[in-house]
């Protein structure tokens, strides 16, 4: 148990540090840590791209990393989630976003806090090739948070003008 709790802890310092080369090294030799959750409950996947790492995000799908696993977040501000939310409220790195939907990442599935990635999109960002690339998977627009917001209602409560201007022509 020790030793598995120590692959992990390597696999995460090597995500960190962007080393793809330690992170593909450690995957070949143990292909299950690429769904292994940290002590924090998070997935490599998601912490790879929140941090926008496209190739060790392509690196962990290459070596089984589920897309829509939804991680079991104990740090109270990050809400279980996957790894297309963990992007878009970290770097919105426009490239790991459309390699994750490109492996079938899901757009509608919900977090912990009853937010799918489109409510993360417009929460997040007022750039409307991020909220295009989920529309173009099939986000659905109309779809409510936890506390029966839209999309449209959160864009327009973060001031993010041009990602509300596009989810009102939607709903028209």
């Amino acid at each position: 148990m020790e030793n598995a709790k120590l692959q992990v802890t390597a696999l995460f310092e090597a995500l960190i540090a962007g080393d793809k080369e330690r992170v593909s090294e450690l995957l070949t030799e143990q292909p299950q840590l690429a769904n292994t959750e940290n002590e924090d409950g998070l997935t490599p996947l998601a912490y790879a791209g929140h941090l926008g790492f496209e190739d060790i995000v392509q690196t962990l799908i290459d070596h089984g990393a589920e897309v829509n696993a939804v991680t079991h977040s104990t740090i109270a501000y990050i809400p279980s989630n996957t790894a297309l939310h963990a992007t878009i409220a970290g770097e919105r790195s426009l490239n790991v976003i459309k390699l994750l939907l490109s492996h079938g990442a899901d757009p509608n599935i919900v977090d912990s806090d009853g937010h799918t990635a489109l409510h993360s999109a417009a929460y997040h960002t007022d750039l409307t090739e991020i909220l295009q690339l989920l529309l173009d998977q099939g986000a659905e627009v109309s779809s409510l948070t936890g506390d029966g917001e839209t999309a449209l209602q959160i864009a327009e409560k973060q001031g993010n003008e041009k990602v509300a201007a596009v989810l009102k022509q939607m709903t028209i």
